[in-house]
């Protein structure tokens, strides 16, 4: 099992959600696309939120970071930092302007779409048995 943390704009939460079943072998470490809300209602709740995110992405392999056009990242590229930090892979799916030249990073790979980032951590998943 590849466990993989998602970074991508709050409203592909279902996105997420719908994948744990359709991935076989991928665990998904962020609990962040089961909240109800996309906005924290007071400072305490963001900050907890945030210790969460680096929680989980501790817990996780791979972080996966997904944008389409017309986003805008932001907590994504935090994610995506402190993965690097951490000595973790990160997946770029697709080809966004918010990926920049930090997508150049030895520790950063590339998949075309999400069905090339599955087969990308399929093979990180055998690579690592």
């Amino acid at each position: 099992m590849i466990r993989v943390y998602t970074a991508s704009k709050l409203h592909h939460r279902q996105r997420w959600v719908s994948l744990r079943s359709q991935w076989p072998g991928v665990t998904f470490t962020a609990r962040w696309p089961d909240l109800e809300k996309d906005r924290p209602s007071s400072d305490d709740e963001a900050r907890s939120n945030w210790l969460k995110d680096e929680e989980d992405v501790r817990k996780a392999d791979v972080v996966m970071v997904y944008a389409e056009d017309g986003e805008h990242l932001r907590g994504a590229l935090i994610e995506a930092g402190m993965a690097i930090a951490l000595g973790k892979t990160v997946l770029v799916v697709g080809d966004h302007p918010d990926f920049g030249t930090w997508q150049h990073h030895p520790r950063v790979m590339h998949a075309a779409d999400l069905d090339h980032a599955h087969s990308r951590l399929t093979e990180l998943a055998a690579s690592a048995d």
